[in-house]
């Protein structure tokens, strides 16, 4: 949102036309890089436009934001509600890295039981 809003103004910075806005002040210098009235005035009503929804979808995001509308014991309890799903999160995390490694292991010993045994005939009992 941030960089949006620095393009947003670069470009209305770079694209600006020189406009005398008192009549005891000239314009003594134009903007070579300047849009045409039409072109800039569309593209600042579309920054305007872009502008505007960002604000509204991080003003919609703060609402969003767990204990924004709730007192500060309430924020407690839900916190520690968080850390005990995050402590289950993490054990089972644990576990299925265990899993994992455990898998990892068989797949190797598979893998190299293979590369030690390639090339040689299989023994025929007859």
């Amino acid at each position: 949102q941030c960089q949006m809003l620095f393009n947003s103004l670069g470009y209305l910075h770079k694209k600006a036309g020189m406009v005398q806005v008192t009549p005891n002040i000239p314009v003594t210098q134009h903007n070579a890089n300047s849009a045409s009235t039409d072109e800039f005035t569309a593209r600042t009503r579309e920054i305007a436009t872009a502008i505007c929804c960002q604000a509204k979808k991080i003003d919609a995001l703060i609402e969003s934001l767990p204990g924004v509308s709730v007192s500060e014991s309430e924020q407690e309890k839900e916190f520690a509600e968080l850390s005990k799903e995050d402590e289950i999160a993490v054990h089972n995390l644990e576990e299925a890295a265990k899993v994992a490694r455990s898998l990892l292991d068989e797949i190797a010993g598979t893998l190299s039981y293979i590369a030690d045994n390639a090339g040689r005939q299989p023994s025929q009992n007859i």
